[in-house]
């Protein structure tokens, strides 16, 4: 592990709103965290803002080390951290505290926004608000070490596992180039479920306002808890055998993967039908379990960042505006 001599200090830019903001990072609470972020730097993504936490944002970083990498430091309660504050978690997320929150579960502070920066990091958080109940504009968000020159060229989705065989190197770099094409936007399969417009017709009484509901319940957990869980079970428990991991995937991806495509994710649905081909015809009819298993891991990883992604794309999508109408009623 590589430890800098000076403070590490990363830019964050939100294009479409003009505004970007400096933070300068904390090696000496979460040092794995950090250097691990700045492993993948630069890199772009879909921003989103925290919808039951408060005044917080948060988008997806392109790494699946950081589902598993331990955090060195938790706050007990991110509650009582400042404002500007930076979190990094096992969500893959990069989060900033912008304001207040209400959400008091432990989380890893791994830097601050400077003070200077603090009006715009408000403007930017409000102005993402605004995006995701109003306006609907996509807004991404590109984040670089403030030491090298600001990304003006397109920034690739780096493919983080190829796997081994030739099948899954296929099926593998078919999934990352889907999650490439809307990475820092929105998917074609997501854009018709919010216009009513997937192929099934998924609803009752000719309304998709609960498909919309529904289509997130399934991806979210499937994305967070089965996929990302394998991926972290397959890193941090070495008890458990590929098989074993391969009977966490069937019991627990096949249903949601299959009603997901029902109500419109097809994609989604189809590469979870041609990663258990695979995992039939390839991955267990392997005898080498060590290319056996990176096989089935680099198409479980490729399948966590998508469904991770459409997770993020639904919550911009969904029709948040109706949010005033259901006021908290009592305050601590």
């Amino acid at each position: 592990m590589t430890i800098s001599k000076g403070p590490r200090i990363l830019k964050i830019k939100w294009p479409q709103l003009d505004i970007t903001v400096t933070a300068v990072m904390n090696e000496q609470v979460n040092p794995s965290l950090v250097n691990l972020l700045y492993e993948n730097l630069p890199y772009r993504s879909l921003q989103n803002h925290a919808l039951v936490s408060g005044d917080h944002l948060y988008h997806l970083v392109p790494s699946e080390k950081l589902i598993y990498t331990h955090a060195e430091y938790k706050v007990p309660n991110r509650v009582t951290e400042p404002d500007g504050t930076v979190f990094l978690s096992g969500l893959q997320h990069l989060a900033i505290k912008y304001g207040p929150l209400t959400e008091y579960l432990p989380a890893a502070p791994c830097g601050r926004v400077i003070p200077a920066d603090m009006d715009k990091l408000r403007a930017a958080g409000n102005g993402v608000w605004r995006a995701c109940c109003t306006t609907k504009e996509v807004v991404e968000v590109i984040v670089w070490d403030a030491n090298t020159p600001e990304p003006t060229e397109h920034l690739p989705l780096v493919l983080e596992r190829t796997g081994i065989t030739r099948e899954v190197k296929e099926l593998v770099r078919e999934i990352h180039n889907e999650t490439e094409k809307s990475w820092s936007g929105i998917s074609t399969d997501l854009k018709l479920v919010h216009r009513g417009l997937a192929k099934a017709s998924p609803g009752s009484k000719d309304s998709y306002f609960a498909t919309m509901v529904f289509i997130n319940g399934e991806i979210r957990p499937l994305g967070y808890n089965v996929l990302n869980g394998t991926l972290k079970i397959a890193a941090t428990q070495p008890g458990y055998s590929l098989q074993h991991l391969i009977g966490i995937y069937r019991v627990f991806a096949s249903t949601p993967s299959e009603f997901v495509g029902y109500t419109g994710a097809n994609f989604l649905c189809s590469t979870h039908e041609k990663i258990s081909e695979l995992i039939e015809k390839i991955v267990e009819r392997n005898s080498d379990q060590v290319v056996a298993r990176e096989d089935f891991l680099a198409m479980v990883s490729a399948f966590a960042l998508y469904v991770n992604l459409l997770n993020a794309q639904n919550l911009h999508l969904f029709p948040w505006r109706h949010v005033e109408d259901y006021p908290i009623a009592t305050r601590a």
